[in-house]
């Protein structure tokens, strides 16, 4: 290109960058360069309207027009003007969130809503149930004691850190104790014995120690109790709790059923989806009159066993028993997810 249309091409492309977005109240500064259609955007859902006047219209028309063919460098000589000719409205048409006030306690516990696990997914609830205040009612949330059990939780999964990995200190290493050289005349440094840790065939400073390495720490059951009653109620004061009856219903071990169906309950899952923990609590019914071989499997570790197998591809979604609920994996997903006779377990072993 030549300097001319260089300098052209320059004003046609900040023309097309500085666009004023009117997003339900929020207008972005005219100097923030944003591309709407890139992914990384927040304004990437949205949906250009009609503009808000005939002039505007005209303009765009007219830029349309100059960019198909020669631009002149009068076309743009007052960086207002240019901004003003390309001053777009737009709307969200998806993910549009209207602002969420929380309800008060204690009626945010009461009524409940349950919903039905069937295909295909109804929104409307079946029912209603009570929480439990004691578990689900705690103000205010104390963020201390949710930071404590995350790092002691974060600990315990480090736990033993590949016991099997131990290296010699100064003492164990095998090597002589006897002075090596001359303390002073050789022009070299000091060395009392053969083992220290930066020479070759020495010992190692600060390696791993073994099975009596472990980076556990303590926290008293009390506080842990009552950091899972505080995410607990962390959820339902967000609106995140998201109560079924049962999975039952799900019927197939399909992962793209089941993946429909959590985009329809809650947005969950998905590339733009949100994340969930999903709860659940199955105890297999065995049949004593049947032999071993012949009984009927309903579950997998506590989880209804359809549920187990068509969870595990979906992105952002993790599938647990009621035992092993905790304060990380509740602050860590979005979204949870809890069947009714895993609410009754956890109210039951939390209620004080």
């Amino acid at each position: 290109f030549s300097t001319q249309e260089a300098k052209a091409k320059d004003q046609q492309d900040e023309a097309m960058m500085h666009v004023n977005l009117n997003l339900s109240g929020m207008v972005c500064p005219p100097n923030l360069k944003i591309d709407p259609t890139i992914a990384s955007s927040p304004f990437k859902r949205v949906q250009k309207i009609a503009s808000a006047t005939p002039e505007i219209a005209a303009s765009k028309s007219d830029f349309a027009n100059d960019a198909n063919g020669d631009i002149s460098n009068d076309a743009y000589d007052d960086d207002d003007e240019m901004e003003q000719e390309f001053e777009y409205q737009y709307e969200m048409v998806e993910n549009k969130f209207e602002p969420k006030y929380v309800t008060p306690l204690p009626e945010r516990l009461h009524s409940h809503p349950i919903l039905s696990i069937s295909t295909p997914f109804s929104s409307s609830p079946v029912g209603t149930i009570n929480l439990s205040p004691s578990t689900f009612g705690q103000d205010p949330i104390r963020t201390d004691i949710l930071h404590r059990c995350v790092v002691y939780l974060r600990n315990k999964k480090r736990g033993h850190r590949n016991g099997g990995a131990k290296t010699k200190t100064i003492s164990e290493v095998s090597g002589s104790g006897q002075k090596m050289r001359n303390q002073k005349g050789g022009g070299v440094a000091r060395a009392g014995h053969k083992r220290p840790a930066h020479w070759r065939g020495g010992a190692k400073a600060h390696g791993p120690k073994g099975s009596i390495q472990n980076y556990e720490t303590k926290l008293n059951k009390k506080v842990r109790k009552m950091g899972i009653t505080m995410a607990l109620s962390q959820k339902v004061k967000e609106g995140n709790l998201i109560l079924v009856n049962s999975f039952e219903g799900l019927g197939t071990y399909k992962t793209k059923i089941l993946s429909n169906l959590l985009m329809d309950m809650a947005g969950i899952g998905g590339e733009d989806g949100t994340s969930a923990l999903i709860v659940d609590h199955v105890l297999d019914e065995y049949d004593e009159e049947l032999p071993e071989d012949e009984q009927t499997v309903t579950s997998l570790g506590g989880i209804d066993i359809n549920l187990k197998v068509a969870s595990e591809n979906i992105f952002r979604t993790k599938v647990t028993n009621q035992k092993y609920v905790n304060v990380y994996d509740l602050l860590k997903h979005e979204k949870l997810v809890m069947t009714l006779s895993a609410l009754e377990m956890i109210e039951g072993r939390y209620c004080e």
